[in-house]
């Protein structure tokens, strides 16, 4: 462990640690009875592989969504589906029901000479699964499965021939999928934006609307009242809220949010309702939206780019950094509208050192808690030190609860909640090989969930996803390959008392 870390640790004041910030207001997170987050009373978990996927020396294998940072594991008919990428263009469609036996391949798609990943994007809408698939004679096309060989085929082939389709926004509407295609136009015009809709038949694929051509679609979106909200940009008419439902009657302009063209930059639920954060010149808006003019609002605006943290009963919960961004203000908005209340400033114990700027990685929601990585960033991509924290909305309730989880620049560690409140995410000793770990909350409900690669290798956990009692995902093991591991959930660690 890095020496600095002690200053904050002990919850010594900044300056007392040789760090001045001018004259913002940065008392920090204290906590005098803190002890070293090393100390971890919970006991190893259980976790166990189900199955062989990645054949020894076959891989490396990229699991269908690892590439797009969505979901790898998708839930229809009570099973989970993944797909499999490999090095010889060839690519494999599998169900499980959490059991070695019912671990299978749907479905076997010979080699290409192309390289993977030929599968991406699984969506579960109803009873089917909808991916994304390269095939020489059609291009990168919309496929579906209803969970049988015979039932895994192409959708339609939208841009007829070996050319591809492009496809964004994929969302699940009330059992049918809706999506926005790209069509590439010639320059200097912007490529033409299409709403689709399809139940998994090629009668039943078809377009609902073409959005207007003077708009770009951000890459952003939101999933509010049965409907997908998209963020429309143009540099003479602003940027407006779009709603669409899959129907052509349901797809129309809600509100416009700015007179110039701008940019979204993060998004988030509350509920029922949709929260985004607008780029409106220097500053950062945080908006509300339940997909209606009137209940599209905005709720504070900040002179920093906010990150959504999550919400807690009626408050948002953003991280903002400091003037110099050398520190994180953890602040609280409310839902009705109001003045931000600043909760705490984190600790930086290398704030004295150059291009030293916490972030935040990735967040979930569990037990009313909100978790959090934080990171730091360093003189080159990867950062120097990566922490997971939690809050329950006060100063005295937010600690830092692990330390290092993943110092890869292209892996950051996965937070996952389930059902029983337990966070999965992967730590390590040294930042450089992550294993599993869980945490319910505190210190000392936290530890290791098994040390698959034991020695100096670790198993790189990803794409965590709950069925039932046990919690799946993939990592690396004793085959040299990425394998589907479970355990179950909660791991064998009582929630415990809080921290003395």
């Amino acid at each position: 462990m890095r020496g600095t870390l002690g200053c904050a640790l002990l919850g010594m004041g900044l300056a007392a640690c040789g760090v001045t910030s001018g004259s913002e207001d940065l008392t920090t997170w204290t906590d005098s009875s803190h002890r070293e987050v090393a100390t971890l009373a919970c006991p190893p978990g259980e976790a166990s592989r189900v199955q062989v996927i990645t054949p020894p020396g076959s891989g490396p294998v990229i699991i269908s969504g690892r590439l797009l940072g969505t979901d790898q594991l998708v839930s229809a008919q009570g099973l989970l589906f993944f797909g499999t990428n490999f090095v010889d263009g060839s690519a494999v469609l599998w169900s499980t029901d959490g059991t070695p036996d019912g671990t299978i391949p749907v479905k076997h798609f010979a080699p290409v000479p192309v390289g993977p990943p030929r599968m991406d994007g699984l969506v579960a809408a109803g009873s089917q699964v909808f991916f994304e698939f390269f095939d020489p004679a059609t291009g990168n096309e919309l496929w579906v499965s209803d969970g049988t060989e015979a039932g895994t085929r192409l959708v339609k082939d939208l841009t007829p021939g070996a050319e591809s389709s492009w496809f964004d926004h994929i969302a699940s509407l009330d059992g049918r999928l809706v999506f926005v295609r790209t069509v590439p136009g010639p320059a200097p015009h912007f490529p033409r934006y299409e709403v689709w809709r399809s139940d998994g038949t090629t009668a039943g694929t078809v377009r609902v609307a073409v959005l207007p051509s003077a708009f770009q679609v951000r890459y952003v979106s939101l999933t509010v009242d049965h409907a997908l909200h998209l963020f429309l940009s143009s540099g003479t008419q602003g940027t407006v809220l779009w709603r669409t439902d899959g129907t052509s009657a349901g797809t129309f302009a809600v509100k416009k949010l700015d007179a110039a063209s701008t940019y979204v930059n993060d998004v988030g639920h509350a509920g029922n309702l949709g929260l985004f954060v607008l780029e409106d010149g220097p500053n950062f808006e945080v908006w509300k939206t339940d997909g209606t003019p009137g209940g599209t609002l905005r709720l504070e605006s900040f002179g920093r780019p906010p990150r959504l943290l999550g919400t807690l009963g009626t408050h948002v919960y953003l991280s903002t950094p400091s003037l110099d961004y050398r520190y994180l203000h953890i602040n609280r908005i409310s839902l009705n509208g109001g003045a931000r209340t600043r909760i705490v400033t984190l600790p930086n114990p290398y704030a004295d050192e150059p291009d030293s700027s916490p972030y935040i990685q990735r967040t979930a929601r569990a037990g009313g808690k909100l978790y959090f990585s934080m990171a730091i960033s360093s003189t080159g991509p990867a950062p120097r030190d990566v922490s997971l924290w939690v809050t329950d909305g006060t100063a005295a309730g937010t600690q830092q609860l692990y330390r290092p989880l993943s110092l890869g620049d292209e892996y950051f560690s996965p937070l996952f909640a389930t059902t029983d409140g337990t966070v999965f995410f992967s730590g390590s000793t040294d930042g450089l090989y992550p294993e599993p770990w869980f945490t319910r909350g505190t210190p000392s409900t936290t530890g290791q969930l098994a040390d698959i690669i034991p020695g100096t290798y670790g198993s790189t956990p990803d794409g965590f996803a709950q069925r039932g009692d046990h919690v799946f995902f993939f990592a690396s093991d004793d085959t040299g390959e990425t394998q589907l591991w479970s355990a179950p959930t909660p791991p064998p660690c009582p929630p415990g008392p809080a921290e003395e």
